[in-house]
């Protein structure tokens, strides 16, 4: 007789798992599916790949052609644009036929003007010469005459000024593209003679100085100044 032997693999308790059937799922063909498989299908298709497959070159150059042909046709398609639509222009038009720009602003210009005016005043005074300053200031305007005023003065007297900027500058403006004013601060070192010899020598004196100026068609002019100074 054949002796009994327990499983002993399974644990005592626990009766043994079944397994649950498995369902199929089925998944509907869509369109492009079932155009694929007719398109498979056809022995006509089946012998013209085999026969494109043959020839692997030629293939190539087919599909370099085909490219180049549509690239050529997108090429003519955007050139077509402006002609099936007059009112359209390209941006490459636009930036051609755009106002440019100024490249610096107005109160730029004006405060480089000051600039030179200060340097100009400075040559002037040392040579008694007004006319140094002709080319910054408006022939019509208050500040000429005063120039032509003063420098007239001097030369009666035998004044020379030694002056020099020690430094300046711009405290507020309200300047346009036509005109404006603009404030600044004036720090000088004049040292003034009378026939060679010295009447007054001042060191650092600071001014506060409004200019009036204008825009002409040759560039910016000073129309009128006022100077008020605040250290002696």
């Amino acid at each position: 007789m054949k002796p009994f032997r327990r499983n002993r693999s399974r644990r005592r308790g626990i009766p043994p798992q079944k397994m649950t059937p498995q369902r199929s799922v089925s998944r509907v063909p869509t369109a492009g599916d079932q155009a694929l498989r007719w398109l498979l299908a056809r022995p006509s298709l089946d012998r013209l790949l085999t026969a494109a497959l043959r020839y692997p070159r030629a293939l190539a150059i087919a599909a370099i052609g085909a490219g180049a042909a549509l690239a050529i046709w997108q090429i003519d398609a955007l050139q077509s644009i402006p002609k099936a639509a007059p009112g359209l222009a390209r941006v490459a038009d636009v930036a051609a036929h755009q106002t440019p720009l100024p490249t610096t602003a107005p109160v730029d210009e004006a405060v480089r003007l000051l600039a030179a005016y200060n340097q100009a005043s400075a040559l002037a005074a040392a040579r008694g010469q007004a006319a140094l300053l002709e080319p910054y200031l408006a022939p019509d305007g208050p500040a000429w005459q005063l120039v032509m005023a003063e420098y007239a003065r001097r030369a009666s007297a035998g004044e020379r000024r030694d002056a020099a900027l020690v430094r300046w500058g711009v405290l507020q403006s309200d300047i346009t593209s036509a005109g404006g004013w603009i404030d600044t601060q004036e720090q000088w070192d004049v040292v003034v003679t009378v026939g060679g010899r010295i009447v007054s020598s001042r060191r650092g004196v600071l001014t506060r100085n409004r200019y009036w100026l204008r825009r002409d068609a040759d560039g910016w002019r000073i129309v009128d100044a006022a100077t008020t100074e605040v250290i002696r």
